[in-house]
């Protein structure tokens, strides 16, 4: 054997041969025209599916992707399984050098991973094949997977595009004889596809480069997708289900979920200890939210298509073992609310992306959260109740969120399709908005000024809502020095040196509101100048933070509806007066309304102000007067008042 040769086989790569012709044609195509600043350009993606009469799909993928810039990072192909349902029967790869050099990727490259850190419920993992990190550019890798699946029911979700640019994008169905396909197309114009017999293709060209920006859609409402929904010829002995309407969606999902709802006699015992000291209705459900909220999460990886991921375990289980995942927390819940007498519902939604879910797809392939939703009566009002048509007032709750209490809901859930899996009687519902009132921080800043400029302030802040939710995680997850940190970049970039000298937190997150306090010291607040003091009081109160880039935009801008209320007095040294204030401001517009006055009150300066932002979509071509609106209220935020030394 010749050294050569060794010395690529003991690197894992095996002795030069052919790209497979699909990935020839690929990197022969003309090149299609994509922005200079793109580290990769996927040349190919392709997923092909056969579906046989009893459910099984033969699935195969290819992916040719080039490396267009240095510094592109390791470029990889993953695929993911059901160790239990499915198997990957094939997986190869291949590097085309720059120089033109073929090179096969060894199987000993291929990695076999779990898709969670937790080994006891799961049955989803992935193969991976990375080329690494460091080739040049014009190298191409190429990749092709043969997966067998079992499947439970008839629909198959495809993404034609994650976030690099794409030159071709393909996807192919094939159904036995007499099956029919209907397909939704999401975030981009609706097309038809290519059928020659019972194979459909979808197919993609010359996609760009999709770029994410700050207080834009999560990159899964931009990237093109198509959800596809295919139907037995009537009766079929393989039982498969055909969901055509979300009432479909419903019945199917119910026979799953409510069952290990059921309370047994454990549920029922604890239930009864948890509630003995409530009175109202809203009274039980919190302490049983608040219980169920403790209970350890514990991803479980148990996806639908491939194992039935929708059911849960049994609630007698869950509270016995004290873990589980997003659906046995909210049956764990349905559970305790039964026994104590108070109906409830599983409801499905997607978890990070509130514009992901569409209705005219009815399909549990839209959906990767389960949360609860709460029938409640007339005395229970709160914000996140909704009105549901065949199911009277429900509360929506979150018990896997930690931070989140009864009659909150974190933002991305807010304002969402999601899917009430109530039998024939279910369906969707949108979930509540929170109004800005409801998610607010209120401040009051009682500060003093000496003769030096040096000022010496004690900062109070409470905040409601999921307001108070992101800094009880804040504090949860990395701790009061960071959550200190997090007050002085801002005031530091507004006055300079600042000490934060301590930070408290109190008030408690189950009853939707936190208080937090500040000591902060700054040496030179004052600027002195020939028997004047100039002074920013409105620096003081740490506001808002929209901050837009000068850059142009692209995508529609999301605002939250929040509320920002701050006072600051201002104590001024002894022997100086106000010599000049700024004018009442009022910024009206339809993204917020703000407002803000500054008066002499005796021996102190009062800065009182308001900022209501307004829970809209803003779209690119209106992007430069929103950051014109936000410059111009920071700019009078912090408006000059001039103090002199009496006479």
């Amino acid at each position: 054997m010749t050294l050569p040769l060794l010395l690529l086989l003991a690197g894992g790569l095996f002795a030069a041969e052919p790209l497979p012709d699909w990935a020839r044609q690929a990197v022969d195509r003309p090149p299609s025209k994509h922005s200079t600043a793109v580290k990769t350009v996927v040349l190919l993606r392709e997923e092909t599916v056969a579906v046989d009469a009893g459910g099984m799909l033969s699935i195969r993928e290819r992916g040719v992707i080039r490396i267009a810039q240095p510094g592109s990072g390791p470029v990889s192909a993953t695929r993911s399984y059901n160790a239990k349902t499915g198997r990957i029967r094939e997986f190869r790869g291949w590097s085309l050098a720059p120089d033109g050099v073929v090179t096969r990727l060894g199987k000993e490259l291929i990695l076999d991973i779990a898709l969670s850190m937790n080994e006891t419920y799961n049955e989803s993992r992935a193969k991976v094949l990375e080329l690494g990190a460091g080739k040049p550019p014009g190298t191409v890798f190429a990749y092709e997977v043969a997966e067998e699946e079992k499947t439970i029911f008839t629909q198959y979700d495809y993404r034609f595009q994650e976030g690099a640019p794409v030159d071709v994008s393909r996807f192919e169905l094939s159904l036995p004889p007499g099956w029919d396909a209907r397909a939704s197309v999401f975030n981009h114009e609706a097309f038809e596809p290519q059928v020659a017999g019972t194979t459909y293709t979808w197919e993609l060209h010359n996609l760009p480069a999709i770029a994410t920006e700050r207080y834009g859609p999560n990159l899964s409402a931009l990237a093109p997708r198509l959800g596809v929904s295919y139907f037995p010829a009537g009766e079929n002995k393989a039982g498969l289900k055909a969901l055509k309407d979300w009432a479909d969606v419903s019945s199917w999902l119910t026979a799953f979920v409510d069952p290990p709802a059921d309370p047994g006699e454990a549920v029922r015992a604890k239930a009864a200890e948890i509630t003995a000291g409530a009175q109202s209705e809203v009274e039980k459900i919190r302490a049983i939210a608040s219980f169920v909220q403790r209970t350890n999460y514990i991803s479980i990886q148990m996806n639908l298509t491939r194992g039935g991921g929708y059911t849960p375990h049994r609630a007698e289980d869950v509270l016995a073992k004290n873990y589980g995942d997003c659906k046995d927390k909210a049956t764990l819940m349905r559970a305790l609310l039964k026994a104590a007498g108070i109906p409830s519902y599983l409801l499905v939604i997607h978890a990070t992306d509130r514009h992901f879910v569409r209705p005219e797809w009815p399909s549990p392939l839209q959906f990767n959260h389960a949360i609860v939703a709460v029938r409640v009566s007339p005395e229970t009002v709160l914000p996140t109740v909704a009105d549901f048509p065949r199911l009277g007032r429900l509360l929506i709750f979150d018990p896997t969120d930690p931070v989140s209490p009864v009659g909150d809901l974190p933002r991305r859930e807010q304002a969402a399709n999601a899917l009430v899996i109530a039998g024939p009687d279910g369906g969707l519902l949108k979930t509540p908005q929170t109004p800005a009132s409801s998610n607010r921080i209120e401040s009051a800043v009682e500060a003093s000024l000496d003769a030096s400029g040096r000022l010496d302030a004690h900062v109070t802040r409470t905040y409601f809502g999921q307001a108070a939710s992101s800094i009880q995680g804040l504090v949860t997850e990395r701790g009061n020095d960071e959550l200190r940190r997090s007050f002085e970049r801002p005031l530091a970039n507004r006055m300079g040196a600042v000490a934060v000298k301590q930070v408290a937190t109190s008030g408690r997150i189950e009853e939707g509101h936190l208080q937090l306090t500040l000591e902060i010291g700054v040496d030179h607040f004052a600027q002195l100048v020939q028997g004047l003091a100039i002074v920013k009081p409105g620096g003081l109160a740490l506001g808002h933070d929209y901050v837009f880039a000068a850059a142009e935009r692209k995508m529609p801008v999301s605002l939250a509806a929040e509320m920002y209320r701050d006072s600051v007095r201002l104590k001024l040294p002894s022997g100086y007066v106000v010599d000049e204030l700024p004018d009442p401001v009022k910024l009206d517009s339809r993204f917020a309304v703000y407002q803000a006055s500054w008066k002499a009150d005796g021996g102190d300066v009062l800065f009182e102000q308001s900022l209501e932002v307004r829970g809209v979509t803003v779209p690119a071509r209106e992007y430069a007067t929103l950051r014109s609106y936000f410059e111009g209220l920071s700019v009078k935020q912090v408006a000059p008042v001039v103090l002199a030394k009496k006479k």
